[in-house]
């Protein structure tokens, strides 16, 4: 694996980590504000944090339904992750991710 290549998959596992983090931390007060948000401040939209939210359904009769991400599945994402990168299986995972990402799918 090439210099470049390196330094593409540190800052790809960086990301990762990040977003990672990011759900783990995130709170859900942005998606109960959506829910009660009025049609002329729908711009509001843009401004909110939405990371943990997974799927938001309105039924016709009026009932609402939120699912958020499950932080106990990221953090055993996140702890996967690491023990990965300890033993060095991380690299080929980011590997084959930037790969994907440049469009070299093999």
């Amino acid at each position: 694996m090439d210099e470049e290549m390196k330094k593409v998959n540190r800052r790809n596992r960086k990301e990762l980590f990040a977003y990672l983090r990011k759900l783990v931390k995130w709170k859900n007060n942005d998606a109960v504000r959506l829910v009660f948000l009025e049609q002329e401040n729908l711009e509001q939209i843009r401004e909110m944090d939405l990371t943990g939210l997974a799927e938001l359904k309105r039924s016709p009769n009026g009932t609402l339904e939120m699912k958020f991400v499950d932080r106990v599945q990221v953090l055993t994402m996140l702890q996967k992750l690491l023990e990965e990168q300890e033993t060095g299986a991380l690299d080929g995972l980011m590997a084959a991710l930037g790969q994907y990402e440049s469009g070299d799918e093999g």
